[in-house]
């Protein structure tokens, strides 16, 4: 999970489909995982597309909320894209994580950040 920079230090990565890459830069701020990063407040991150594995900025870590799919704001703004009714957001999650079992139970965690693009 760690990724070497291009200044020799390593900082935990959290790779992003090339789709959502224009949405971190055009403001998302939060990410909804999954699998738990193990990230805390303050953590500093490598955000990387996973098609190219190209490093596109970092990111501090600046809020983790542990929370479940039926429990998700589905017109959470800072997650950029929002959506109409759980089943979209279960279908969403799905595409992205096709080898777990989603559904409402299912734990989540959202991590709010600050990002900066790679220079």
């Amino acid at each position: 999970m760690e990724k070497e920079t291009n200044e020799g230090w390593t900082v935990p990565k959290m790779g992003f489909h090339e789709s959502v890459i224009p949405q971190i830069l055009d403001g998302k701020t939060t990410t909804w995982r999954i699998r738990d990063h193990k990230l805390k407040q303050g953590d500093t991150v490598a955000f990387e597309n996973s098609q190219s594995r190209k490093i596109i900025g970092l990111a501090e870590i600046t809020k983790v909320v542990e929370t479940t799919v039926g429990e998700i704001d589905l017109n959470d703004k800072s997650h950029y894209t929002v959506y109409k009714n759980r089943q979209e957001l279960i279908d969403a999650f799905k595409r992205h994580n096709p080898s777990y079992e989603i559904n409402e139970s299912t734990p989540v965690y959202a991590y709010t950040y600050k990002f900066s693009k790679w220079q």
